[in-house]
């Protein structure tokens, strides 16, 4: 089995990295020299796709399918219209990625759908989350407390050109879960929890969220940290399901996406959503209970429905960032994997199970992105700690694990 991947930042990454466990061959295609998945996959090529029909055609025609992996919509929109014609499976749905990139067309699904969500503008008052329509990630995202705040984001938003949404702010755990459907039928796959850094950018990435018992949900570990093992309330896992494969018929999805919730009380509240392989959460997934996400893309694709998974958690995982600099190693948001050099994959690494990473001894500024399993998530969570703690002591940097910032808010991720 070969894959091509188009598009060698963040989703790439996480492309390049699950077709590997799956043991198929990838080729990445990019116009940039060294984006963080070249050095994970098997053949780099650098050009733009869309620029050589007949390059581009010879490319793809040696490939078993192609996954886009990029958010440049003229791209995807040419991927749409040649793939498919030259006869390889193209895992991507462009109509469902279309209303998915706008978080307007995703709010008027919602209301049509009556699906829970967050109050709009003016509604739901002070505090509220600011941020733009079609940018991607954490890119743009305040939340304000009052009508100055409000009044400087707005600001801000328009003079990048970006159409504001404005909604109500939740305090509560972020969870995430992928959907594969086809032809009308769907299946969710494994739900994740989300925590942030100050930006509003994901610094890690937990599975399984569990339930709380009768005592209602837990809000904190020993440690002060999220206590994903008890995060929600009963009942909140079906309600996430539910919603999600709503929102996937809603669509009419013929492939994957990506939903994600803020929880206050028991509710479930649908943030966004993306129709497009995300990045971070398949990897937790991958880890947690076995599923791999590229993998069963491309058997829902070829067969023309998702397959039946088990999705029961056999381990848990903690997936987190860190990023060398300035003297410092700090968890930080993936940003600044996407900034990377060329990771490596290295297992074992300072007593994580995996990471992906650039690092090199001695070297001012790195990122890695740190994996660690175990029996629950607060042993998983201290294996990845303790990595982090070995690294920064090898280095001779000052560790800062928790920077200022609420664990689980209201943001989105690439």
């Amino acid at each position: 089995m070969r894959l091509l991947v188009v598009g060698g930042k963040l989703q790439g990454t996480e492309a390049v990295y699950l077709a590997a466990k799956a043991g198929w061959e990838t080729i990445l295609v990019d116009r940039r020299e060294a984006p963080p998945a070249a050095g994970l996959a098997d053949r780099h090529v650098v050009t733009d796709i869309v620029a050589d029909d007949a390059r581009a055609k010879a490319l793809v025609t040696v490939c078993d399918a192609v996954l886009p992996a990029c958010e440049d919509t003229s791209t995807l929109e040419w991927l749409t219209e040649r793939v498919p014609a030259w006869g390889v499976p193209l895992l991507f749905d462009l109509d469902a990625y279309r209303v998915s990139a706008s978080k307007l067309a995703s709010q008027r699904l919602f209301a049509e759908l009556d699906v829970p969500r967050p109050l709009t503008w003016p509604s739901c008052g002070f505090p509220a989350v600011v941020k733009p329509d079609s940018a991607s990630g954490s890119e743009g995202v305040s939340v304000v407390a009052n009508e100055a705040e409000f009044t400087a984001a707005l600001a801000r938003l328009e003079a990048g050109g970006h159409e504001p949404v404005i909604e109500e702010y939740i305090a509560g755990p972020s969870l995430s879960l992928e959907v594969l459907a086809w032809g009308g039928y769907a299946v969710p796959l494994q739900v994740t929890g989300l925590e942030f850094d100050v930006a509003f950018d994901c610094k890690r990435v937990v599975a399984p969220v569990g339930e709380a018992g009768a005592g209602g949900p837990a809000t904190a570990g020993p440690d002060g940290s999220l206590a994903w093992d008890g995060a929600v309330a009963p009942g909140t896992l079906a309600a996430f399901d539910a919603t999600a494969l709503r929102l996937a018929a809603g669509l009419g999805l013929n492939g994957l996406m990506d939903v994600e919730v803020m929880v206050g009380g028991a509710q479930p509240k649908v943030l966004e959503i993306d129709a497009r392989l995300p990045s971070q959460t398949p990897t937790a997934v991958y880890w947690s209970c076995g599923l791999n996400i590229v993998e069963l893309l491309h058997e829902t694709a070829r067969s023309g429905a998702p397959p039946a998974v088990d999705r029961r958690p056999r381990r848990a995982c903690v997936y987190q960032h860190v990023h060398a600099h300035d003297s410092l190693l700090e968890v930080a948001g993936e940003h600044v994997m996407g900034s990377a050099a060329p990771l490596r994959l290295v297992g074992g690494f300072f007593g994580a199970d995996e990471a992906l990473t650039d690092y090199r001894r001695g070297a001012r500024s790195w990122a890695a992105t740190l994996i660690a399993t175990g029996a629950d998530v607060v042993t998983a969570r201290r294996r990845a700690d303790e990595a982090a703690k070995e690294l920064a002591r090898y280095e001779r940097l000052e560790l800062v694990l928790e920077p200022d910032g609420p664990a689980g808010t209201e943001a989105t991720r690439s």
